[in-house]
C-alpha cells in the first residue's frame, strides 16, 4: 500500500505523540513511584528516632514512653495509612509532642540545615528591632517593656541595654512576655543581672547524654546602673514559651518579680538541630534540662502565674498592683491622685460599665464649641470639627476617654435638680478642673 506524502506526515506526527505520551507517563510512574514512602524507609526513620531520643532526650523516662508508642503505632499498622513523607513526618510530630508534651519536638523532610542554623536564629535580625518591640513610661513613672523574642546578646546586646537604661528611673517595671516564644537563654541571663546587685546563681542546666551540669549564674557586670529594688511584673499567656519561661521562672523562684496571666505551656529544653540525608528527615531534639537550684524544679509543666488572669487583662492587672503598690508608701498628695486616677482607669478596664443606649442618648447635645453624639451604642466626644473621641463610662456619669494619648482628661456630666443632664466638664490627672460647657441645643 502507497501512502502520500501527507499521510506519512500525520502518521508521523501520531507517531511521536504517542512515544511522548507513553515516555512522559513511564518517567511520571517512576517519579511517582521514587516519591512512595515504603513500609521499610518509615521502620528506618523510626528505628532512627528511637536512637536519637533514647540517647539524646533529657528525660529517659519520657523518651522509652515516645518510643514505645511510635512503635506500638507502627506494629499496628497505623502508620500504614502514610505513603508521603511530609504527612508521616508531621504525624510522627504530632505523635512524639502527644506522650511528652514538649513543643520543641520537630520531624520534617530532609533540607540543607546550616551547621550554626540555631545561632542565626539566636542572632536575630535588626528588622524587629531584636525583640524590643517597645520602651516606654507610662504614667505614674511605670517602665513597660514589650518583647517578643529572646535574641544572642553579641547583636541585641546594646538594644537590651538601651531598653533597661530608658526605664532605669521607673519606680515600677513591667515586662510583657505574653507574644514572647523563646530564643537565646543568654539575653535571660543579660536582663536578670541588672535586677541584683551581686552574683545570683539563676539555674543549673542538666545535659543527660554528657551526665553533666551546667551552671548559670548572674553577670558580674552590665553596661549601666543596676536596679535592685525596683518592683518587676512579668506578663505571661499561653503562647509564653521556652527561653521566655526560663527568665520568667528564674526570677519568680528568686522572689524577684511577681508573674501575671496565663499558665505558660512548658519548655524546660534546649534544642540540636540534626540531619538525616539517607532517611530524608531532620529532627529537632531536647537534649538539656533546666533545674532550678533552690526548689529543685522546672517549668516542664508550665509556669503558674502568683496572679492568674486572662491575658488580654494582665496589662490592667499589673498596672493595678504597680499602682496600689506605689500608693501604700506614697504621702505626696499630687502624687496620690495620680495613682488613684490611674488605678480607676485600669479597673474600669477590667470592669467596665455598660450602660444601654438609651441611657447615653440624654448626655448627647451641642455644649458650644463641643458636640456629644452615640453611633454604634458608644459615646462620643468632638471639639468643633476635630476627630471625634470615645467615651467609656466609668460610672456617676464620668467618663474617661478610649485613646491611651487622652488618658490624662476625662468628662464630668452634671445634672440640674429634675436629673437632666445639663452641663459637662473637663478635669486632668494632675487636679485640675476646666470651665464647665453647658448644653446649648440638641
Amino acid at each position: 500500500m502507497k501512502l502520500n506524502i501527507k499521510t506519512s506526515y500525520v502518521l508521523l506526527i501520531i507517531w511521536i505523540f504517542f512515544f511522548l505520551l507513553v515516555g512522559n507517563s513511564s518517567i511520571t510512574g517512576s517519579q511517582q513511584k521514587n516519591d512512595v514512602l515504603t513500609v521499610e524507609e518509615k521502620a528506618a526513620i523510626i528505628s532512627k528516632i528511637e536512637e536519637v531520643f533514647i540517647e539524646y532526650y533529657p528525660l529517659f523516662e519520657v523518651a522509652e514512653k515516645m518510643v514505645k508508642f511510635i512503635n506500638q503505632k507502627q506494629k499496628k499498622g497505623e502508620y500504614d495509612q502514610f505513603t508521603d513523607l511530609g504527612e508521616f513526618t508531621s504525624q510522627l510530630t504530632r505523635d512524639l509532642r502527644s506522650i511528652s508534651k514538649d513543643w520543641h519536638i520537630k520531624v520534617w523532610p530532609y533540607e540543607k540545615i546550616p551547621e550554626d542554623l540555631l545561632e542565626e536564629i539566636k542572632l536575630g535580625t535588626p528588622q524587629d528591632n531584636y525583640g524590643f518591640q517597645k520602651v516606654e513610661v507610662l504614667p505614674c513613672n511605670i517602665g513597660y517593656i514589650h518583647l517578643t523574642s529572646f535574641i544572642n546578646p553579641i547583636t541585641a546586646g546594646p538594644t537590651a541595654n538601651a531598653a533597661m537604661s530608658f526605664v532605669r528611673n521607673c519606680h515600677v517595671l513591667i515586662i510583657d512576655l505574653r507574644k514572647n516564644g523563646g530564643g537565646d537563654e543568654s539575653m535571660a541571663r543579660l536582663l536578670s543581672s541588672y535586677f541584683f546587685d551581686k552574683s545570683t546563681h539563676l539555674t543549673d542546666v542538666y545535659i543527660r547524654k554528657d551526665a553533666k551540669t551546667k551552671q548559670v549564674w548572674t553577670q558580674d557586670w552590665v553596661p549601666g546602673p543596676r536596679m535592685t529594688e525596683i518592683p518587676v511584673y512579668i506578663l505571661l499567656s499561653r503562647y509564653s514559651y521556652s527561653s521566655a519561661e526560663a527568665f520568667s521562672y528564674q526570677l519568680q523562684q528568686l522572689g524577684r518579680a511577681v508573674i501575671i496571666g496565663e499558665k505558660t505551656r512548658g519548655g524546660a529544653h534546649a534544642v540540636r538541630y540534626m540531619s538525616f540525608k539517607n532517611l530524608s528527615i531532620n529532627l529537632k531534639v531536647p537534649y538539656t534540662s533546666d533545674i532550678n537550684p533552690y526548689s529543685n524544679t522546672n517549668y516542664i509543666n508550665g509556669i503558674t502565674p502568683d496572679i492568674a488572669v486572662p491575658a488580654d487583662q494582665a496589662f490592667s492587672v499589673a498596672n493595678i498592683q504597680a499602682a496600689k503598690r506605689l500608693l501604700e508608701t506614697e504621702t505626696d498628695e499630687k502624687k496620690r491622685y495620680k495613682l488613684k486616677w490611674v488605678l480607676s482607669g485600669y479597673e474600669t478596664d477590667l470592669k467596665p460599665v455598660v450602660p444601654d443606649e438609651t441611657s447615653l442618648i440624654e448626655f448627647c447635645g451641642i455644649y458650644g464649641n463641643n458636640k456629644v453624639l452615640v453611633e454604634c451604642g458608644r459615646l462620643y466626644h468632638q471639639w468643633k470639627d476635630n476627630s471625634r473621641h470615645e467615651l467609656v463610662p466609668m460610672g456617676n456619669d464620668l467618663f474617661k476617654y478610649r485613646e491611651p494619648d487622652e488618658a490624662h482628661y476625662r468628662i464630668k456630666f452634671l445634672r440640674d435638680k429634675t436629673g437632666s443632664v445639663f452641663e459637662f466638664y473637663e478635669h486632668d490627672s494632675d487636679g485640675d478642673k476646666y470651665p464647665g460647657k453647658k448644653k446649648t441645643g440638641k
